[in-house]
């Protein structure tokens, strides 16, 4: 006999009822999906037929669960033989955790997890099973998981088949993510194709599958206020795996979530590498370039040997701004490479870029650093310019030195010790002008009185 386990999430909680063969005519069946149906008959068909080959004559208990946030449900299928080492499977998609009850003792049991073509399988030693992140694949395209184990000879299974619900092209789209700047994180997604203009998405991301997840700090939104991306600040174990999950609700239909795993490393923009510096020699005709690798947050002791380097140099005059894919650029593992054919009359621009290449760290270029510049470009004109600014520079620092020499002089020295008067030749016509004022004024008033004549003008004049 089959039965449907349903569950339905009401106010006060979750409910479950029971619903047997007998009662598929009921109205209230009708309400579990077609496809559930027709999964649970292909389920019950096929399993019989494995199991009959073993087994003989096993009834199947089929439950049909509802998880309202990843808007899913599971099909569990199990042998309801007593003597089964499996019964009452519950999944936990959340947690990716199934456990189970049995009435015998095994001792081992072996648990899988199927996406697609991909699966991972583990031996465990009592009765629950855990996918970590790092082992996990996945769901939002459904998944089968399983556990097995042998009693008396005889092999025993349990599946929980999960099924994600809501109308196809409403999950969202493009998602990617990008740190920056060692510790900052871009997370952005576009709409379903599909989805209703009332969608709204919610992002959620966990570091481990034992905590709980946590849902986008910063939204960032577009004109019609829906959530098209998350910022994420102090990024911390850039070395681990994360899960996102991205679900969405609408008044219209029911959306699809999308989920996936994510190494924070491998989704890192390299800052660009630190302390560049070029030393020339004309004489032969080459330049030591010389760096440090880029900062990493996530990276302990020595990074020599993690990264590979790309270097761009070109001739100012021809084209100073780097190639996106720079094919013919030079490409070296150590933290030095020597330029070839230097000539000291052209200007060169250098940039230098970084990669992972051994340890756990982004495979993709990263961010070009400043560009450097070195050597001359030959132009007379410029020479020119630069002699007069040396003659400039040399006359205003002579003023200057003049001016600090002069206030330094007047503040601790005397002018008159270091000025000294210049002794004057002796004047020898000075003892004739000695005349003493005293006889100057005798001889003056010793003079006769001057007498002064008066004259007549007359004035003839003529008369016509």
């Amino acid at each position: 006999m089959i039965k449907y386990c349903r569950s339905s999430t009401t106010a006060s909680g979750s409910s479950i009822s029971i619903i047997s063969e007998s009662q598929t005519q009921d109205p209230k069946v009708n309400k579990i999906p077609a496809f559930c149906k027709e999964e649970v008959s292909f389920l019950s068909v096929s399993k019989d037929k494995r199991m009959a080959a073993t087994l003989g004559l096993i009834s199947m208990l089929c439950c049909v669960m509802l998880f309202p946030r990843l808007h899913a449900v599971i099909l569990y299928t199990e042998s309801n033989s007593s003597s089964s080492p499996i019964a009452n499977l519950t999944l936990n998609p959340e947690k990716l955790k199934l456990t189970w009850d049995s009435s015998v003792t095994v001792t081992e049991y072996t648990c899988s997890m199927r996406v697609g073509t991909r699966a991972v399988r583990k031996t465990v030693y009592n009765k629950t099973c855990m996918f970590s992140i790092s082992q996990a694949k996945p769901i939002h395209k459904g998944a089968l998981f399983q556990v097995q184990a042998t009693y008396n000879h005889t092999l025993y299974s349990g599946e929980g088949r999960f099924i994600p619900q809501g109308k196809n092209g409403t999950s969202v789209e493009n998602f990617s993510c990008v740190i920056y700047n060692i510790s900052f994180m871009n997370c952005t997604w576009e709409a379903g194709r599909n989805a209703p203009e009332d969608t709204q998405y919610f992002l959620f991301w966990q570091y481990s599958k034992e905590e709980d997840e946590q849902e986008c700090p910063h939204y960032v939104r577009d004109a019609p206020g829906r959530h098209i991306a998350c910022s994420f600040q102090d990024v911390k174990d850039i070395k681990n795996t994360v899960y996102f999950l991205v679900n969405g609700s609408s008044s219209e239909s029911e959306i699809q979530f999308y989920d996936e795993y994510i190494a924070l490393y491998e989704i890192e923009k390299l800052t660009p590498p630190l302390n560049i510096t070029v030393s020339c020699s004309e004489d032969r005709a080459e330049c030591i370039v010389q760096w440090k690798w880029p900062q990493l947050s996530h990276l302990e002791g020595n990074g020599d040997g993690c990264f590979e380097y790309q270097i761009d140099i070109q001739n100012k005059k021809t084209n100073a701004n780097p190639k996106e894919s720079c094919n013919e650029c030079p490409t070296v593992t150590e933290t030095s490479y020597t330029f070839q054919n230097y000539n000291g009359e052209k200007k060169y621009s250098l940039q230098i870029r970084a990669k992972g290449d051994t340890c756990r760290i982004s495979q993709n270029w990263g961010e070009w650093s400043e560009p450097i510049e070195f050597g001359t470009d030959g132009n007379p004109d410029d020479a020119v310019l630069t002699y007069e600014t040396v003659l400039l520079l040399i006359a205003l620092g002579t003023i200057l030195v003049a001016l600090v020499i002069f206030f330094l002089c007047k503040r601790y020295c005397s002018l008159k010790k270091l000025f000294s008067p210049v002794p004057q030749p002796k004047n020898k016509f000075g003892e004739l002008f000695q005349i003493s004022d005293k006889n100057i004024q005798r001889e003056w008033m010793d003079l006769p009185p001057t007498k002064y004549e008066t004259e007549e003008i007359t004035t003839v004049e003529e008369i016509k």
